[in-house]
């Protein structure tokens, strides 16, 4: 193949380097791209209720896990001297301040990608989020400053300024979100924010010599700040009703951190200099207990529905669980290098959950793109196809393009996972919905550690994800996309296209010399399929699960390109290739969908109904919105993001395009932005179907938006 390529060298200006282009784009057209394992960041959970801490480690630039369960850690490489970390309401995504990178590090705490960095300000010395979790607060104590970064985009959305000389150190909201907290240590009070308008409401002021530090906390019912002041050895009680400081409480030498108790009953504050913990009794605002650890003692932590408290140590690099009913010592966790924040995760008992586990087909691939537009190199929102496309002018063009808008971190290691991927757009009441899927993975990719499976693009064999998952909340469905890759669907692609770049004489396409690299390639992905479903299976039960309990499906892949005939560009390579973005020939393209995809179809339904598990038959799901189809078609130049192509006219498949002109070349030949909503729509009607119908078909309904789906559905026949 690569002398094929290199043979390529006058088609048009620029052909050889589209050429070379070509032959990667097509080898990426399944999402086909190889990594190297990496240490993994999370362990499997033991089933006991259990909690999971995140530590930071500033001088070693980690969050650490660690999972009180089985007492195991990991280590998630973040930005320069994080300080403290915070974990979103869901318990998907931790947050770290970068005191010396200027930055705050977003880490993925389900599907464990490589963080994302934010630039906010200089010094950040605190971050919370917000309790609905679309925002975190970052306390910049080098420019005086809060930057807020929206959570869904990743971005500083507004700093709002403090006043020279404040020094803010600390920050934390009240319940309902509406008014922040922030701890200035050099003006020795707190700043109250109303988080609606990002303005300065009000101060507090604490006194002189009173300088609030880190600690920073605010009671369940949202009518008490508490602040501690190293400087003072107290812990302030302010109330914020009046915004006065109501009380204050001598604690121990250099107090650091407060951390409350779930009912607010209790107070527990960290002291660095004394070696010990101060328990406070709120109602009273007296010190009950003292309990004396060993050690410079950093962040506390309450566990939300143990009786634990943990407390990192930075002299024995620990972290230590005392248990609240005795306030003694349990356990002493290795922590990590001078371990300093701490967070503690306990997922809600019974949240319900799906999972999508497999490759690029259900990962969410090409969820960018609604609709195709050529010439390829259209610029702007590509006639509003670019879902990516912000900052632009209301002609669409001057466009800014964010692929984490619609991919999230997944953009950064290529596992894109789309907003609109299946099992994001299914409409099925469940509290998660958690896509592990990654564009370009093999079943080795999906099969656990403990069945030889491999890490790939940095992440953990899916399967080792969703036995965490199931022991951790309560799966309903189980869907998976797989084999595509492992029998080598790309690398014939790849050789149809050559056929018709190449103007290869019709004995010699692809359809003539394929069929024993495609059935060779069928035989070897079958068992390897198997393995994947019976360790689904297996891991299910061994989390707990009865087979009747959740639903598990096995789905085909949808064709992507339309018959011969029903193809709108003649089969003139110029044209079909520059325009359409489907460069095969006809009879290539008619054994591709007549003989290829039914024959994976069929694989993938004996499998499914040989486990006895659901069958999701996607193949002709697309059928007139294929790539080039005739009854479809591209976006025009009146097409816009503010008057976009309707869904039911518009191609369902991503085009074949070249990387760096539209977009990424693996996006290729996959469904876009309007065949996941179409795949969303079969997953709703499959959950919603009786469980004892299996053999599930799905098309779309001609003439109608990619909601519009038909579904049937049949019990397996009888022995």
């Amino acid at each position: 193949m690569v002398a094929a390529w290199s043979r390529v060298t006058a088609l048009r200006g620029g052909a050889r380097q589209r050429m070379v282009a070509l032959a990667s784009v097509v080898a990426l057209v399944l999402g086909s791209v190889v990594a190297a394992p990496v240490a993994h960041v999370r362990a499997a959970a033991d089933p006991s209720p259990a909690d999971f801490l995140y530590v930071t480690n500033p001088l070693s630039n980690t969050l650490l896990a660690v999972d009180q369960g089985d007492a195991s850690t990991s280590n998630i490489a973040v930005g320069r001297h994080p300080n403290h970390v915070v974990v979103s309401p869901d318990g998907a995504r931790a947050y770290t301040n970068n005191v010396l990178g200027n930055t705050v590090s977003v880490v993925d705490l389900v599907n464990e990608t490589a963080p994302v960095t934010i630039a906010v300000g200089t010094d950040p010395e605190a971050l919370a989020v917000t309790p609905d979790g679309a925002h975190v607060y970052v306390a910049n104590a080098g420019s005086n400053t809060v930057s807020v970064i929206d959570t869904a985009s990743h971005t500083v959305t507004a700093t709002i300024g403090l006043g020279d000389g404040t020094q803010p150190y600390s920050v934390a909201f009240d319940p309902d979100g509406s008014r922040a907290y922030v701890g200035n240590r050099t003006a020795n009070s707190i700043s109250v924010i109303d988080t609606a308008t990002g303005q300065v409401t009000g101060t507090i002021a604490l006194g002189a010599g009173n300088s609030p530090s880190w600690g920073l906390a605010v009671s369940p019912g949202g009518n008490r700040l508490y602040a501690v002041s190293d400087v003072a050895g107290k812990l302030f009680v302010i109330s914020t009703v009046t915004d006065k400081v109501t009380a204050s409480i001598r604690v121990g030498d250099n107090p650091r951190s407060v951390a409350l108790s779930a009912d607010g009953t209790r107070a527990y504050v960290s002291n660095v200099d004394s070696h010990d913990i101060s328990v406070i009794d709120t109602s009273t605002n007296t010190v009950t207990a003292t309990i004396a650890l060993t050690g410079n003692l950093g962040e506390v932590a309450v566990s939300p529905t143990l009786d634990r408290l943990y407390v990192t140590n930075t002299i024995l690099d620990t972290v230590e669980t005392i248990d609240l009913t005795t306030n003694t010592v349990l356990t002493e966790t290795a922590a990590g290098r001078q371990p300093w924040g701490i967070a503690v995760v306990n997922p809600p008992a019974n949240q319900t959950a799906i999972v999508s586990l497999g490759d690029s087909y259900i990962s969410g691939e090409a969820g960018r793109w609604q609709g195709n537009a050529a010439p390829i190199n259209i610029v702007g929102d590509r006639w509003g196809t670019d879902r990516a496309a912000i900052n632009c002018n209301a002609n669409g063009s001057n466009c800014d393009h964010d692929g984490t808008r619609v991919y999230g971190e997944s953009f950064d290691n290529g596992c894109n996972r789309s907003d609109s991927a299946e099992i994001r757009s299914a409409v099925i009441d469940v509290g998660l919905r958690l896509n592990v899927a990654c564009s370009g993975a093999r079943t080795i990719n999906l099969l656990p550690t403990a069945a030889g499976g491999q890490y790939y693009l940095g992440e953990p064999p899916q399967i080792d994800q969703l036995r965490r998952i199931a022991q951790r909340d309560r799966v309903k469905l189980v869907v998976v996309s797989i084999g595509g890759n492992d029998l080598g669907f790309a690398s014939v692609l790849q050789a149809c296209v050559a056929d018709f770049i190449l103007g290869r004489d019709e004995d010699k396409h692809c359809n003539k010399d394929q069929g024993p690299t495609f059935q060779a390639g069928l035989a070897e992905a079958r068992p390897n399929i198997e393995k994947v479903v019976q360790q689904v299976r297996q891991t299910m039960t061994a989390s707990g699960y009865a087979d009747g309990s959740y639903r598990f499906v096995l789905q085909s892949y949808p064709t992507p390109i339309p018959a011969g005939l029903d193809n709108r560009y003649s089969p003139e390579r110029q044209i079909r290739w520059s325009k359409g973005g489907c460069p095969m020939w006809n009879d290539d393209s008619n054994w591709a969908r007549d003989t290829v995809l039914p024959q994976i179809s069929a694989m993938l339904k004996d499998i499914a109904q040989t486990a006895g598990i659901d069958y999701l038959e996607l193949r002709n799901l697309l059928a007139g919105h294929e790539v080039c189809a005739k009854s479809a078609k591209q976006a025009e130049f009146e097409n816009s993001q503010s008057n976009p192509l309707l869904g039911k006219d518009a191609e369902w498949v991503r085009f074949l395009t070249l990387a760096g002109n539209q977009g990424q070349a693996q996006e290729s030949i996959h469904p876009n932005y309007f065949g996941q909503l179409a795949l969303g729509a079969c997953l709703t009607k499959v959950y919603a179907s009786p469980t004892g119908s299996k053999n599930h078909a799905c098309t779309n309904v001609p003439g109608k938006g990619p909601s519009m789906v038909n579904l049937s559905s049949t019990p397996w026949p009888a022995g």
